[in-house]
């Protein structure tokens, strides 16, 4: 049966079956006949020995010597399920007879070789890891109660072919995950773990003490078989894919929608960067909160247009007005700025206001300061006589200078001078009248804020 999951559970329990829940697999230990002797960990159907030493089976329904919670090294309930291995990860000289150790089942070696002696448990993974996923691998262990020696250097070494040493030396290859603590806790479980990133041939796990990190340490207190040794027992073995988030916003990437880009839970990972809950891709103004009706775009006053294309952004007005407000101008002011349109006179060809148009246009500027709220558009026009470039420019000129005298007067409203040459006439420029009427400066009253 093939399966494609993202983790992987591997538990020393005395059980047979698999359950999957959600994205975890639970492979459980096959072992339908209970352990009676030493290094029986073929019972654990999937485990055997990685070398030549061999690894204890324990189980609550074991025999005297390896059953739960007492066996022939201690005593120690079991931290998941029914059973729990038991390993040699340092084997001291002296102590224990040669027919002793060949009774256990160690094969016969020199002291030189006891000291680098060690035993390896390992299984087959269901399924082989993901190339470039980072995996977290932690199993519990507890050092024998009868133990004398302690060590450091636990591990777990991950290959793509199972590992089948001849000699029952310590393994020199690399393992993946190392650690440099010296487990001693003889009364409870010690939980090792740690991440690492898989190359995608990864099939097999060993687990034991290697030669990265070892560390031996005498703890006293041993005695019997296990007095010149560094006994342990090892269970609860979980090998499972740590979920991905390679923009590290909090949203895993199977569940983010930008997972490269840093983003927000609530936009499934994406970014939001003026924090108006429309993500930027889909935000016309990404950098300004707004609203999602004008696609992100922020309306201050709510009047339905976008302040970009609000005149008067804070203050609601109507779309023909650009948004502003409607400026009800009194019959007095209209008739001051109708007398202005039609009497600001200049100097023929200039910029220059003649003195006789300063009476009017100090009307208009009472006028304005009367009013702060208005702000006026200066327009200048032109007739059509002569070129109509330089006819532009100098209305464009002559408006900057009625703004510049109405600044003069001491107007603080907003005022915006244009020059629209001969683009805008309102009489016919074939006549002296027609060009005399086109010849004027307008004012266009509007809401300034």
């Amino acid at each position: 049966m093939k399966m494609n999951l993202q983790s992987l559970i591997i538990t020393s329990c005395l059980a047979s079956g698999v359950a999957i829940a959600q994205e975890t697999m639970e492979l459980k230990v096959n072992a339908t006949v209970p352990p009676t002797y030493y290094h029986q960990v073929t019972l654990a159907g999937g485990y055997s020995n990685a070398n030549a030493a061999t690894v204890d089976l324990f189980g609550k329904n074991g025999k005297d010597i390896v059953s739960i919670p007492n066996n022939y090294v201690g005593s120690q309930e079991a931290a998941t399920g029914d059973n729990y291995f038991g390993i040699i990860s340092y084997y001291g000289t002296g102590g224990f007879s040669l027919e002793k150790t060949i009774e256990s089942g160690l094969t016969d070696f020199s002291s030189e070789e006891a000291v680098n002696y060690a035993e390896f448990i390992q299984t087959a993974l269901p399924n082989a890891l993901g190339a470039g996923k980072e995996y977290e691998i932690s199993f519990k262990v507890s050092l024998a109660d009868k133990a004398g020696y302690a060590t450091g250097g636990f591990g777990a070494y991950f290959a793509d072919k199972a590992t089948n040493e001849k000699t029952n030396q310590r393994l020199t290859v690399t393992p993946q995950v190392s650690f440099s603590e010296v487990v001693k806790d003889k009364s409870g479980w010690t939980e090792l773990k740690a991440k690492f990133t898989a190359t995608g041939s990864e099939k097999f796990i060993t687990l034991g003490v290697f030669n990265k990190n070892y560390k031996l340490e005498n703890v006293g207190g041993g005695s019997g078989f296990a007095g010149n040794k560094a006994y342990y027992y090892i269970s609860s073995i979980i090998v499972k894919e740590v979920p991905m988030d390679r923009d590290k916003d909090g949203v895993l990437d199977k569940d983010d929608k930008c997972p490269d880009t840093y983003g927000v839970a609530s936009l499934a990972g994406c970014p939001d960067a003026d924090g108006d809950g429309i993500t930027d891709a889909d935000d016309k103004c990404p950098s300004v909160a707004g609203i999602s009706k004008f696609m992100g775009c922020p309306d201050t006053d709510g009047d339905g247009i976008t302040d970009a294309e609000d005149n008067c952004p804070k203050v609601n007005g109507p779309a023909a007005n650009k948004g502003c407000p409607v400026v009800e101008v009194d019959k007095k002011s209209a008739e001051v700025f109708k007398k202005a349109m039609a009497g600001i006179q200049f100097e023929s060809g200039k910029d220059v206001i003649k003195k006789t148009s300063y009476g009017i246009l100090d009307n208009v500027a009472s006028v304005l300061k009367s009013n702060p709220t208005w702000g006026t558009e200066i327009n200048g026009h032109t007739d059509n006589v002569g070129n109509a470039d330089k006819n532009k420019d100098l209305s464009n000129r002559r408006a900057i200078a009625v703004m510049k005298y109405l600044e003069a007067k001491g107007v603080t409203n907003k005022m915006k001078p244009a020059g629209y040459g001969v683009e805008k006439p309102i009489a016919d420029n074939k006549t002296p009248q027609g060009r005399a009427l086109n010849r004027r400066v307008e004012f266009v009253v509007t809401y300034e804020q």
